[in-house]
């Protein structure tokens, strides 16, 4: 009978370990669950493969369950105590450690699990040390309330791949912080002495995808100039980016906007477009790009990307040091301050550092005033049916609704709509300010009116109405 109870338990258990786990989540809690799944155990039996490290551990309950995991060359792994990363060959039987798997994963059901980790902690008896990992929440507090996070000056914050970054903001990322104590409070507070932001990648640092290489031929048809470009990297990739009147198109020399026309065979150029635009398959890929830059043999340096509140940029390769001798414009050529490059992309314009130097005096700013290619067309659509009411923007309700994808109820007897997304609902009355949002009461900028048999609404809801995904 134990044996069966045995066999029964341990049935149980590795399906509640393998199988997905669904509950009700509140609203906005998803984004704030980690999907990494832990599992806690000693290492019992190490093989040794040529491109991988295969892990036998086991829990140490009184009817322990065994797990195999498979580390590969992109698993990360770490020391608890001396915070570093380890090598596959650094693993020991008897060793006790936390593998860290995507709970999201689809696995085979079979006992014991095999299991590819996305990280591995090894626990160092010789330097003790604590690590935490999951999301963390607006008061770098984890989503668990067992750890809240005071961050100083001496924390190092790196990403997955060791490199230093300048985080602002941690609150929704994945991380793994490491600690040598903690205060008795609850929740117990840490100064951790190195996090490592499992999320930031250095694509973040800008919404543009840049291809470099030089023109090989140039195709001018109507208003539109073709640029076949091929890298000058080993590979010779080409690509061929179609130019338009849309195309912000630069020369590093004058740091002006040039015309389409004056691209020739032989120039050297750096096309940036959206890395969140959809791609036809095909070789060579064919691309209108947001920004290409043409280089000269004097001209400057340029850089395409996202900076924080202090200026540096995002990859954490320039500091920029902005004065009155600095020009800043948006991408119309209209003079803006300091102020509006704030959460702006920014094409700068630079003469190379010396040195090592980081922090630089830039020539010349331009602010992109990035749009998700989701929302141009929406953009579009309200520039193409709107109106002007007491110097408020007024925007169709229901057509842009929809094209969101919100599900619209009119109810004409009470001159309202109600809007339903997910887990977000609008309730709106024209000729009344206020409105309903959720489980609270908003109010616009501008009562909505009826217009040409239309509810048209003040344009200040979009801030809510959007959806951040």
């Amino acid at each position: 009978m134990k044996k069966l109870r045995y066999l029964y338990l341990s049935f149980i258990a590795i399906c509640l370990l393998l199988a997905p786990t669904f509950v009700l989540a509140k609203e906005g809690e998803d984004s704030m669950k980690s999907k990494l799944e832990r599992f806690t155990g000693v290492v019992k039996e190490i093989t040794h493969k040529a491109d991988s490290v295969i892990l036998t551990v086991e829990t140490e309950e009184k009817e322990p369950i065994v797990t195999i995991f498979t580390i590969s060359d992109e698993t990360l792994l770490f020391n608890s105590g001396t915070t570093k990363e380890i090598k596959q060959k650094d693993f020991v039987k008897g060793q006790r450690i936390e593998a860290y798997y995507d709970k999201t994963q689809p696995r085979i059901m079979i006992y014991p699990a095999q299991i590819t980790p996305e990280l591995i902690i090894a626990h160092d008896s010789k330097n003790v040390g604590f690590a935490k990992v999951g999301i963390f929440k607006d008061q770098l507090t984890s989503e668990d309330n067992q750890l809240k996070l005071n961050i100083t000056k001496d924390t190092l914050v790196v990403n997955k791949h060791g490199e230093s970054i300048i985080q602002k903001n941690f609150a929704g990322h994945e991380l793994i912080v490491f600690y040598k104590s903690t205060t008795r409070s609850i929740p117990a507070q840490a100064i951790p002495s190195k996090v490592v932001v499992l999320d930031d990648e250095e694509q973040n640092a800008s919404n543009f995808i840049k291809f470099t290489g030089t023109v090989k031929e140039v195709t001018k048809d109507n208003k539109e100039v073709t640029l076949t470009v091929e890298s000058d990297n080993d590979e010779k990739l080409v690509s061929m980016f179609v130019l338009n009147k849309d195309v912000i198109a630069l020369n590093d020399a004058s740091t002006k906007e040039v015309s389409i026309d004056s691209f020739q065979k032989g120039t050297k150029v750096d096309a940036y477009y959206d890395k969140n635009k959809p791609m036809i398959l095909i070789y060579p890929p064919r691309i209108t790009p947001d920004i290409i830059v043409a280089h000269g043999k004097k001209g400057s340096l340029v850089k395409v990307s996202k900076f924080n509140e202090d200026f540096v940029s995002l990859d954490s390769e320039l500091h920029l040091q902005i004065t009155d001798q600095t020009k800043l414009m948006d991408e119309k050529g209209k003079k803006i301050k300091q102020k509006d490059l704030k959460g702006k992309e920014l094409i700068v314009f630079y003469s190379a550092p010396k040195g090592e130097q980081k922090l630089i005096t830039p020539s010349k700013i331009i602010a992109i005033d990035y749009v998700e290619p989701a929302l141009k067309e929406l953009n579009l659509l309200i520039e193409d049916n709107h109106f002007i009411h007491n110097g408020v923007k007024m925007i169709p309700l229901r057509q842009v609704a929809q094209y969101l994808g919100y599900e619209v109820i009119s109810h004409p007897k009470r001159n309202s709509m109600y809007l339903k997304l997910g887990n977000g609902s609008f309730t709106i009355t024209r000729g009344e300010l206020k409105y309903g949002y959720n489980k609270s009461i908003r109010e616009f900028q501008e009562a909505p009116v009826l217009h040409n048999k239309q509810t048209y609404v003040s344009e200040d809801i979009l801030e809510l109405l959007i959806p951040e995904s």
